[in-house]
């Protein structure tokens, strides 16, 4: 009879609310996006609020709570209806952020470019704290933050800078392959500080502050810089596979290069979508068969003696052949940057 007198519970929160990642590697300098927790059938709607943040020794600190100005994107640019700097501009914001940000609602951590300027520590635990119509869960130490290395360019995917060698009616074999595979190829020490033989990626000015500007040289083997015209868009059908062409809102071209231009990193943004998905950071590249001509005798010297003969244009006598221009790279920092492309064995046609 007692029993029938006490109103029914309302709501549920459990004991169990837990993180998906014990630990978070957030690279410094990038705008990152934790997993949702696990509720764990509490019920909806929670509220989440950080509730402190301590360093590695226990110590509490508001290394992440600490604001700074920043360009931030609102919604992703897209080359199709961002046609204009004042279009683009309205996808963009100026303020002052803190490195940590949290979703009251689903409870997902966000962490902004603010964290390139976190230098005293590299781990960070988070406190929270999750509420609902049942009550309240103070989770402490509910997930560890690890700070990465700012990394001012990224190598997410394989690129090439390839020569092939043309048999005629549209057929071409590959020559000559340099690759870059990822962040970890042995070769990204040398594309970063201008060593590397194909491939470099350079920052020549700190201006602009806030945006990028990216100048793109294709050059044959020996760093002459090719006429940008007869750098052109790989045709894929009716249309072309993405470019960079499609990241810029004011490209520039000299006698040496193309230069593209997003008021605020990350570059490149935007990536067409295929069968097999979007990757941003793949553009591609051709060459007209205009372009070079074959250093044959760099080529054998490196690699052998060859049978050019299948490649020899019966109406000029010359080896047909063009670049397969392939970049993969991601570029988190501002200024001004020179990407670099050599063609192996080729050298500019006169």
């Amino acid at each position: 009879m007692v029993a029938s007198c006490q109103p029914p519970e309302v709501g549920y929160i459990s004991d169990n609310i837990h993180a998906l990642e014990d630990t978070i590697s957030v690279p410094r300098g990038v705008f990152k996006i934790g997993a949702a927790p696990a509720i764990e059938g509490s019920t909806y709607p929670l509220k989440w609020e950080i509730t402190g943040v301590t360093d590695a020794q226990g110590n509490t600190t508001n290394d992440l709570f600490d604001e700074y100005e920043l360009l931030t994107w609102k919604a992703a640019f897209n080359a199709d209806t961002d046609t204009t700097l004042a279009l683009v501009e309205e996808k963009l914001e100026l303020g002052n952020f803190p490195t940590i940000l949290i979703n009251e609602v689903s409870g997902e951590l966000a962490f902004t470019q603010a964290s390139k300027f976190v230098t005293d520590n590299d781990i960070y635990k988070i406190n929270v704290k999750a509420s609902n119509i049942r009550g309240e869960k103070q989770l402490d130490e509910f997930v560890i933050v690890k700070l990465q290395d700012f990394q001012p360019v990224e190598f997410p995917t394989e690129m090439r800078s390839r020569l092939q060698l043309g048999k005629g009616n549209g057929a071409y074999d590959i020559a000559y392959t340099s690759t870059i595979m990822n962040d970890f190829d042995d070769g990204v020490p040398g594309v970063l500080d201008g060593t590397h033989p194909y491939i470099t990626v350079t920052k020549i000015s700190e201006e602009p502050a806030l945006g990028v500007k990216v100048k793109m040289i294709i050059s044959d083997s020996y760093g002459a810089a090719l006429n940008p015209e007869k750098v052109v868009f790989y045709p894929s059908g009716a249309e072309y596979l993405q470019n960079y062409h499609d990241n810029s809102i004011e490209t520039t071209v000299d006698a040496t290069g193309s230069t593209f231009s997003l008021p605020a990193p990350p570059f490149p943004q935007f990536g067409r979508t295929y069968g097999s998905g979007t990757n941003s950071y793949l553009m591609y590249y051709l060459t007209s068969d205009d372009a070079f001509t074959v250093d044959k005798a760099a080529f054998e010297a490196d690699n052998g003696p060859k049978d050019w003969t299948p490649y020899i244009d019966p109406d000029t006598g010359e080896i047909r052949n063009r670049a397969y221009i392939r970049w993969g790279i991601k570029i988190n920092d501002s200024g001004t940057w020179e990407i670099k492309m050599k063609i192996p064995y080729t050298k500019i046609k006169e």
